[in-house]
């Protein structure tokens, strides 16, 4: 991937200042994703629900971190990263709730599967409810890491996916919608 790229290089960022830079635009009774002037916001409409944006591009190996704030909606919420997304029933996500809990969760065919852990982690280093939160992915051949702010908080191995796309992930339960605003993303290679 980026021969030409040294580890540790920066190969993608986006402060989303540049409402061209090709994030998906979406308006509609579902669901909102758009530029805001705090990032990138995905907003759910509805219960029950999930959704993903993503760069467009494929990505073997990376490290992502990006920052990542929900302004309303339930705690129970999720959100995060996806790495090695192929389409949305396939792919990795790397994710928090605002009531304090992490994971990497593997789809495949639309059905998720927790990896390196058993059930979601309670992480004591979240920032609960609105608290903004660093959250960084990393996909590096067969190895999985979640960190949030700085602290590792599960580690797994899994070969199912090999590169394709990084992006955003917001999903709401039973429990109403959810706005999340995502900010500063870079995607280094590892």
């Amino acid at each position: 991937m980026l021969p030409w790229r040294e580890p540790g290089q920066i190969i993608y960022q986006d402060d989303f200042s540049d409402n061209t830079s090709g994030w998906e635009e979406v308006s509609n009774v579902y669901e909102l994703k758009g530029y805001s002037t705090s990032g990138y916001m995905i907003s759910i409409n509805q219960p029950d629900s999930r959704t993903i944006s993503t760069t467009g591009l494929s990505f073997s190996n990376t490290l992502t971190d990006v920052n990542v704030q929900k302004i309303t909606g339930s705690r129970t919420s999720q959100f995060g990263l996806v790495c090695r997304f192929q389409d949305k029933y396939n792919y990795y996500s790397f994710i928090i709730s605002s009531d304090g809990y992490a994971a990497i969760v593997r789809y495949v065919d639309g059905q998720g599967k927790l990896l390196g852990s058993e059930q979601m982690i309670r992480a004591e280093g979240i920032n609960l409810d609105d608290g903004s939160n660093s959250v960084s992915a990393a996909c590096v051949d067969h190895n999985l890491r979640l960190v949030v702010n700085n602290d590792t908080i599960v580690r797994a191995k899994d070969d199912t996916f090999k590169n394709g796309d990084i992006g955003f992930f917001v999903e709401t339960f039973e429990v109403g919608s959810s706005t999340v605003v995502f900010s500063d993303l870079i995607i280094v290679k590892p």
